[in-house]
């Protein structure tokens, strides 16, 4: 059975992406050794992605091509005329459960979660991520979108890595108890 990934960058003060979604954060910092991050290496233990309707119109508004042609793309939405202009990509706004059980069964790799911050929150409430690798980088924003929205349930998680880089940024890597 594939396992549900949450793969994501966090400020030291716990936020994903500013209020108004921007990440320049992320692309401000110095990396002039183009470290990936663990990135090449997530996307080769994955088909699947699932990401939250903002978190893609963020993708799409970066203006580039597609980068996840390979790898089945589901958007999940409560919008069902939500329109998808990528390739290989599909809308989700029906049970989140039933469904991210179907396709941990039927998958051959990983699912990725991207995010954002509701889907996550719905995710981790429902008992869903396997795994969480959290990428801190060495910001601070103060204010923004929060890796945790809301009230989660209590959960166990057990730290596997920790992985230091030379642009500040460390991963740290907890699989579900």
């Amino acid at each position: 059975m594939s396992k549900v990934i949450l793969y994501i960058a966090s400020s030291i003060d716990g936020f994903i992406a500013r209020g108004n979604g921007s990440l320049d954060w992320l692309d401000n910092l110095p990396n002039p050794d183009n470290i990936d991050h663990g990135y090449n290496e997530l996307l080769a233990d994955i088909d699947t992605i699932i990401m939250g309707r903002k978190t893609y119109d963020i993708l799409i508004g970066f203006g580039i091509d597609w980068p996840y042609t390979n790898k089945k793309t589901y958007i999940v939405s409560r919008n069902s005329e939500l329109t998808i202009s990528t390739p290989n990509t599909f809308l989700v706004n029906n049970e989140l459960n039933t469904f991210t059980h179907q396709i941990k069964l039927s998958n051959s790799k990983n699912c990725w979660l991207v995010g954002g911050g509701e889907l996550i929150h719905f995710y981790l409430n429902n008992n869903l991520v396997d795994k969480m690798i959290i990428s801190i980088a060495p910001v601070v924003l103060g204010e923004g979108i929060p890796l945790f929205v809301g009230k989660s349930l209590p959960s166990n998680w057990m730290l596997v890595d920790v992985e230091k880089f030379n642009t500040g940024i460390v991963n740290l890597t907890y699989n579900k108890n």
